[in-house]
């Protein structure tokens, strides 16, 4: 029929050449808090994050993540960390009101990887990546983390002073650490051994290291700390991984 025609918008096709130049045009903020404070609750869309102005890293949001929870997510995920100062890294945010079915993700790494001659590093090194599950402490670690290992040496700064029961203070650690800290014992609740046992969090700064040698010196020798590029853990054990930067035992 003469009078009738189908059209499709190509949205891909303007994505790729749209979106890009949009970027550019946008300023890089720096990754904290406040700043993604600042960006509309549940705005969705793409994102762009850089070190020392240097693009590391795309992304995209999804239904259950808009960009305040993505990237505050990022942002716990360069704290304490070796190799790496987080005021050095920034983004941007592009909200993009309709999604279409193809992976903005991908399409912008192609871009800025065929045009732009950026390859964003950290795409490719398991940052951002969920815990890999079953036997991960003897997994190989990812890229991201053996560039910048957690650092046990940094204050911590939600414990405070006087004294605590271990199993919370344990509790404390899993919750509130920007890495992960796992510890023997079901449901969170501490091995039989750390129960009725308490310890006393000084008036000064402390590190994690300064908390583990406590919650250690609280328990019986046969436990041990062990200290691995993305994470920490505590376990009755007496062993070695092949990915462990040191390992600490009680002092006496």
């Amino acid at each position: 029929m003469k009078g009738y025609g189908e059209f499709e918008l190509d949205i891909p096709s303007v994505m790729r050449e749209q979106l890009p130049r949009f970027f550019s045009n946008l300023e890089i903020e720096t990754l904290n808090l406040e700043n993604i404070g600042k960006i509309p609750e549940g705005a969705q869309g793409a994102y762009l994050l850089f070190l020392r102005d240097e693009l590391v890293y795309v992304g995209k949001t999804d239904a259950q993540a808009g960009f305040r929870n993505r990237l505050t997510r990022h942002f716990n995920s360069i704290q304490h960390r070796h190799n790496l100062l987080p005021k050095e890294v920034g983004f941007k945010a592009t909200r993009i009101f309709v999604f279409s079915t193809f992976d903005i993700e991908t399409m912008l790494i192609e871009e800025y990887s065929r045009h732009y001659e950026l390859r964003p590093a950290w795409n490719f090194s398991g940052f951002g990546s969920n815990d890999p599950g079953h036997n991960r402490e003897n997994q190989h670690p990812a890229q991201f983390d053996l560039d910048y290992p957690i650092d046990i040496d940094r204050p911590i700064e939600f414990l405070p002073p006087g004294q605590h029961t271990l199993v919370d203070v344990a509790k404390e650690l899993k919750s509130y650490l920007p890495y992960l800290f796992r510890y023997e014992g079901a449901r969170g609740e501490g091995h039989p051994d750390m129960q009725n046992l308490e310890i006393v969090i000084p008036a000064e700064t402390v590190t994690m290291r300064d908390v583990l040698k406590l919650i250690l010196d609280a328990l019986p020798p046969s436990w041990q700390a062990t200290v691995l590029p993305s994470r920490v853990i505590l376990y009755r054990e007496n062993r070695t991984y092949q990915a462990q930067a040191e390992i600490l035992r009680r002092e006496f």
